[in-house]
């Protein structure tokens, strides 16, 4: 019976052939690893930089927005529509036109401002209050040039936002026949209207 051996150097060349077959799959399977980490936080990187693109690009939209709408938003502040109401310009253009129609008799009351209920409102005013304040307005007039007269002073004048919701007329002046005016006289009409001023304010976050 014959024995196979192997020659001292072919058994030294085997043994580096083995450890270099090793070490080539240990780098291979390592390679793999830092291969497959490295496109893992390369795709992590990519996410990262498509968001904060969008964020950036978001941002871009929202500041050429604020820019387009500037001036019509500081008008809006100035004339009263956005924060809050400004009584005084409103009592103050009754007592303008009051004066210079010459008007003998004009009453008006201004009710407390409500909030309005966001269920009754557009959905486009989620994110914002509106805010009604009811003017009650009573006066004496010559005609109906007087009332034209002071309501639209109030629109063009006054600061805020006003709607007329109802105006009723009555004839005081028994005298006038035929669409005839007297112009002798100061009281033939009694006007009576009710206004609401509205302004608006960003919502609170609850």
């Amino acid at each position: 019976m014959y024995k196979l051996s192997a020659n001292p150097g072919v058994n030294k060349s085997l043994m580096f052939f083995a450890v270099v077959l090793v070490s080539m799959m240990t780098v291979v399977i390592l390679s793999g690893a830092y291969k497959s980490s490295a496109s893992n936080e390369n795709s992590l990187m990519v996410r990262k930089m498509r968001s904060w693109s969008n964020k950036i690009d978001e941002a871009n939209r929202n500041n050429q927005i604020l820019v387009q709408h500037e001036d019509t938003f500081k008008e809006l502040v100035d004339n009263a529509v956005i924060g809050d109401e400004n009584r005084l310009s409103w009592v103050e253009v009754v007592q303008k036109v009051a004066d210079s129609r010459k008007l003998t008799s004009v009453k008006y009351n201004i009710a407390s401002r409500v909030l309005l209920d966001k269920k009754e409102l557009d959905r486009k005013y989620n994110n914002i209050d509106v805010y009604r304040s009811v003017m009650s307005l009573d006066m004496n007039i010559l005609h109906e040039g007087d009332l034209f007269a002071m309501l639209d002073a109030f629109k063009s004048q006054a600061k805020g936002l006003v709607a007329v919701d109802k105006c009723d007329i009555e004839l005081i002046n028994k005298n006038i026949h035929a669409n005839i005016i007297q112009q002798d006289t100061k009281d033939n009409i009694r006007a009576s209207c009710e206004l609401s001023w509205y302004t608006l304010k960003q919502a609170e976050r609850g």
